[in-house]
């Protein structure tokens, strides 16, 4: 019997303790309810909405196509967004992942190459432009690089990108008598300033001009 009482006194105690806890569970809900509710500052909702509203807008951009940091920043500026707010704006859009400038650079290193054939001195110009820092610049272009004598040379592959130019523009010329010196220059005239549109040295430019139109006998 007292050890029957014992157990009963026990399990007593353990509703007891969970009673209290319930208690202390209610109690504590209670107090939350109760407390004042802090009001919204308008001025901070309204700093939201304008957070929210200029990360979906740098989402539309790029549903178009990726763009640097610097870009996204450029835009940002034109729409007077308040430099605190473009901050915050930014840290977001990072976080989700939808800014990478070492990406950015790969892409248009290998879209412009493809394109428009750019030199590699004019594609780190027109990355500056954009804002791409230098290391991701480096990166970009150590990314591309393949694993032929070509690529592993910088200044071969570019020749040979010079010279493809080169002879594009050789196969579009119209034929005509090879001995005409005054066509001769027109020709190699109009390659040069190709050329150094597209950002290629001078003396690259006239050496491969030089030997494409021997090779052609121009």
């Amino acid at each position: 019997m007292t050890q029957d009482r014992q157990s009963i006194a026990a399990g007593g105690g353990a509703m007891d303790g969970d009673s209290a806890v319930r208690a202390e569970l209610a109690r504590r809900t209670q107090a939350i309810l109760d407390a004042p509710r802090r009001e919204v500052d308008p001025a901070a909702r309204e700093r939201e909405k304008r957070i929210v509203s200029e990360c979906r807008y740098l989402m539309r951009l790029l549903a178009g196509r990726r763009r640097s940091e610097g870009e996204l920043r450029a835009r940002l500026d034109e729409r007077e967004v308040p430099a605190d707010l473009a901050h915050e704006v930014m840290a977001r859009t990072r976080r989700a992942g939808l800014i990478d400038d070492a990406e950015f650079a790969r892409e248009w290193i290998a879209q412009r190459r493809a394109r428009k054939g750019l030199s590699d001195r004019a594609l780190r110009e027109e990355l500056q432009q954009r804002g791409v820092s230098t290391a991701d610049q480096d990166e970009a272009f150590a990314a591309l690089t393949g694993s032929g004598p070509l690529e592993e040379d910088p200044s071969l592959a570019e020749e040979e990108r010079c010279r493809e130019l080169v002879r594009e523009r050789l196969r579009r010329e119209a034929h005509g008598p090879a001995s005409d010196p005054q066509r001769r220059g027109q020709i190699a005239r109009r390659l040069d300033a190709y050329l150094r549109r597209r950002g290629y040295d001078g003396s690259l430019a006239v050496r491969v001009i030089s030997s494409e139109m021997r090779a052609r006998e121009l």
